[in-house]
């Protein structure tokens, strides 16, 4: 057999997998482009100028994170499509979405939020003394802010759009419904993966591993680089917010630029969604008479949707418990315990931020290698157990956790920095222990935070697509995979109908973990 190493780069070079690889690298560095083009202008209008309804527009700048970019491919796709005409003069300009170019688009709207939050956060970070210096130099409000806040936000604008790279490449659900439909196929890696696996011969199986591990190694280095260009510019804590750069005459017509832009990207293709699933007959427009609630009505009275809806809802809310729970305990132990626990506590952290880096499709091909036989563990030479995963549905539990845990952690960890220890230190003083000075005085305060958490772990699982066709049991559905099945040999338009009530589950989630979170700990 051929070392590990020459084996995976013999199957990278194969024709097959090069292509694969090729598409991926264009629709990534696709994405990419149109995240740091719409983003970049878009966070530094919103933090720096006196845009009007700047706020509302940085809100709605967030709204693709609140929603899996697979249900913004049918947004988009609802939005390209003559019958329902909101964006169909487009389709004259950029080509048909279902395409190459189409993937990069819908990839990097979806994505647009990391660059965007990412840069107004560096940007409300970098001491306003500093442009202050440079407009007493002499400088113009505009000169002093190109001079010096943007070169500032050069390492953060960098490690933004790897990310976004990263994230583009381990996409799976929009090159699946856009690629695969094209009138030439467009093959990604992921896609290529799925393909492969689910054929199951010897030599596609070994295309998956050596494609999985390239994926892996190009995530990694998205985790690595943005923590080692963030270590090359060190950005001052804010002595004082500069005063934002007046647009005079131009403030006008510049608010109207980035709202059309961020309205034709956002909005239009939700509104197409919604219309589209609300539209009785594909042919007869939007006309008044043809819009109503048939499609949604029938699509949840499929006996398909309501066990595939039952399936997602137990598993995410599972899966959100268990990683609540174990986020507590770890985080908790971590800044309260000795020397001995608080490096193992901090390397499962670690653990829990590598496996979220690390693509879906990835994920759940190390469980396929891992579960595929039966773990057996003898005691004595008498008693025998067995771990049998591989086909079930506690495997896909699995993937959920070990995907979505640095969600948990994150939170958790957000929650307990506003606590103050004095509150548990009171309790040690009245005589309670240390877990029961943590039940009784911080647990009642972070309840809030702690079920915001929980619906912000529950949400990604309840629509999850990537993980759950690779590791689904036979005979279980969760709701992205009977939504892909519905769409493509089943009813279109009552697919539409899913896709548009999935979004609104999402928002609304999104909008209750806001909530959640506003009346936690001060």
């Amino acid at each position: 057999p051929l070392h590990p190493t020459l084996s995976t780069l013999s199957t990278l070079t194969a024709p097959q997998n090069l292509q694969a690889i090729w598409q991926t690298v264009l629709i990534s560095a696709g994405a990419a482009l149109v995240a740091g083009l719409v983003g970049v202008p878009m966070a530094v209008a919103v933090e720096r100028t006196d845009l009007r309804g700047g706020p509302a527009l940085g809100a709605l700048l967030a709204v693709p994170l609140a929603i899996p970019s697979y249900l913004l491919a049918f947004a988009f796709r609802a939005a390209f499509d003559d019958r329902i005409g909101l964006l169909s003069f487009v389709s004259t300009v950029v080509g048909d979405v279902d395409s190459a170019g189409g993937i990069a688009l819908v990839l990097g709207v979806s994505l647009l939020p990391l660059v965007v939050l990412r840069l107004r956060a560096t940007l409300s970070s970098i001491d306003g003394a500093l442009e202050e210096a440079a407009r007493t130099a002499g400088a113009g409000p505009l000169r002093a802010l190109l001079d010096v806040t943007v070169p500032l936000c050069v390492p953060s604008v960098v490690s933004s759009l790897v990310l976004v790279f990263a994230a583009s490449a381990a996409a799976f659900g929009v090159p699946m419904l856009l690629g695969l439909a094209a009138d030439e196929p467009v093959v990604v890696v992921t896609t290529r993966i799925t393909v492969a696996l689910q054929s199951g011969s010897a030599t596609a199986i070994n295309d998956a591993l050596g494609l999985s591990v390239a994926l892996a190694l190009v995530s990694g280095a998205a985790f690595v680089i943005p923590t080692f260009i963030a270590g090359i510019v060190v950005v001052t804590g804010k002595a004082a917010r500069p005063t934002r750069l007046r647009l005079g005459a131009l403030r006008t017509p510049v608010s109207f630029a980035m709202w059309v832009v961020v309205v034709v990207l956002v909005v239009v293709p939700l509104a197409a969604l919604v219309l589209q699933g609300l539209t009785l007959h594909a042919g007869g427009g939007l006309a008044f008479d043809n819009v109503g609630l048939h499609h949604v009505f029938d699509v949840l009275a499929r006996h398909e949707v309501q066990t595939a809806a039952r399936t997602s809802a137990v598993l995410a809310a599972v899966a959100a418990v268990v990683i609540v729970v174990v986020a507590v305990v770890v985080v908790v132990a971590r800044r309260r315990s000795g020397r001995w626990l608080r490096p193992v506590c901090v390397g499962v952290g670690r653990l829990v931020e590598l496996s979220y880096a690390l693509p879906g499709t990835v994920v759940a091909v190390a469980l396929i290698l891992t579960f595929a036989a039966e773990l057996r563990l003898i005691v004595v030479e008498r008693v025998t157990f067995v771990l049998a995963l591989g086909g079930t549905t506690v495997l896909l539990l699995l993937a959920y956790v070990v995907k979505e845990a640095a969600l948990g952690f994150r939170a958790v960890d957000e929650a307990l920095d506003q606590l103050h220890p004095s509150l548990e230190e009171a309790a040690r003083l009245a005589g309670a222990g240390p877990i029961r000075a943590f039940v009784d005085a911080s647990l009642p305060l972070l309840r809030p935070h702690l079920v915001a958490a929980a619906v912000a772990v529950a949400l990604p699982c309840f629509t999850e697509l990537t993980m759950s066709v690779l590791l689904q049991a036979p005979g279980t559905s969760t709701l992205g995979v009977v939504l892909f099945s519905l769409y493509e040999y089943g009813n279109p338009q009552e697919a539409m109908a899913l896709a548009a009530v999935l979004v609104v589950v999402a928002l609304l989630g999104q909008g209750l973990i806001l909530r959640l979170r506003r009346t936690g700990v001060g």
